[in-house]
């Protein structure tokens, strides 16, 4: 039902057919196509490798995989052990490489930090702190801004990371705390939305006066929810309607990113991720497809959302401090 022209990790094309055959082929064309046999790797060079490079020359970064359930957002960022794995731990695996290369050949240093919280049903948890009972937390943490730091979840828990290991830990351990349930779409549905954040602190020791400071948001979305395609009932249902809410003011977003005014506040995934959305920050959207004919609509919905994606724009600047 779907086609990607072009060869894999160039600019391509992808043509949506009808299976009922009403509506003539629908097209869109994207920076990047991958097809169904695109290795992890390939994607992870193609999108992972040049936001995290552009996070250590100090710009803040975002990259999040938005798609119906079961369509492979989990997968693509986190993956599976072996060749299969996925943005996130190629990332984590590069960014000490990086900084291990850099420290042998120069007198720069870096300070590693690490969070990892989920937005499930509109409330924030901790995942590197999480609590056994979640009702005792009530509204669950709290988002506030300040003046210079800006948008922030406060009392969330920050780690420092030395090495690929700190950081495979504290993902293992905090995707073990997400809310999963099994929907008729994905027996292991993840029913949150999770954002790992890595924040690099750079400075060189022979220019003290220096400093570069960049954060990169790894973003797993839940899935886009159909009661009718899920089976929901009940709590998952409850669920589901707290996912679209938080995904209709993402798509609120991308209609109205033209316009001055932009609904960060509509929900607490806007809000948390508003300077990702429309600040200082680079962004980069993955928008994962089902092949299936049964999926059309939902497919339908996710070409139309990442289609008008394509037209924010972003004004990302350098964050480096120097003091006198």
């Amino acid at each position: 039902m779907t086609e990607a022209f072009g060869e894999e990790g160039e600019q391509g094309q992808v043509v949506l057919s009808d299976p009922h055959g009403h509506d003539e082929p629908a097209k869109f064309a994207f920076d990047i196509v991958f097809g169904l046999s695109v290795a992890q790797v390939q994607i992870y060079e193609s999108v992972g490798k040049p936001a995290l490079h552009k996070t250590f020359e100090g710009y803040n970064g975002t990259i999040f995989a938005y798609g119906q359930t079961g369509s492979g957002k989990s997968f693509t960022m986190t993956g599976a052990p072996g060749d299969l794995r996925g943005i996130i731990p190629r990332v984590n695996e590069e960014l000490f490489s990086y900084i291990a290369e850099k420290q042998s050949s120069s007198t720069c240093r870096f300070l590693v930090m690490c969070s990892f919280f989920e937005i499930y049903n509109e409330i924030i948890f901790d995942l590197l702190n999480p609590v056994s009972d979640r009702s005792k937390l009530g509204g669950g943490l709290q988002i506030k801004e300040h003046p210079v730091m800006g948008i922030y979840v406060k009392d969330l828990t920050e780690i420092v990371a030395e090495d690929v290991t700190k950081v495979e830990t504290l993902l293992e351990n905090g995707n073990k705390s997400r809310a999963v349930s099994s929907t008729l779409m994905n027996s292991t549905s993840s029913r949150s939305h999770s954002i790992f954040t890595i924040k690099i602190h750079q400075k060189d020791e022979d220019d003290t006066s220096r400093n570069v400071f960049a954060k990169l948001n790894l973003v797993d979305l839940a899935g886009s929810e159909r009661q009718k395609g899920t089976g929901a009932t009940g709590q998952t249902l409850k669920e589901g309607a707290n996912i679209n809410k938080s995904l209709s003011a993402e798509a609120q977003w991308t209609a109205n990113g033209k316009k001055v005014f932009i609904p960060y506040r509509n929900s607490k995934l806007t809000r948390v991720l508003q300077e990702s959305l429309g600040g200082n920050s680079l962004c980069t959207m993955l928008a994962t497809l089902s092949p299936a004919a049964c999926n059309y609509e939902e497919t339908m919905s996710t070409l139309r959302y990442a289609n008008r994606a394509k037209a924010i724009k972003v004004s990302a600047t350098k964050n480096e401090e120097a003091s006198q």
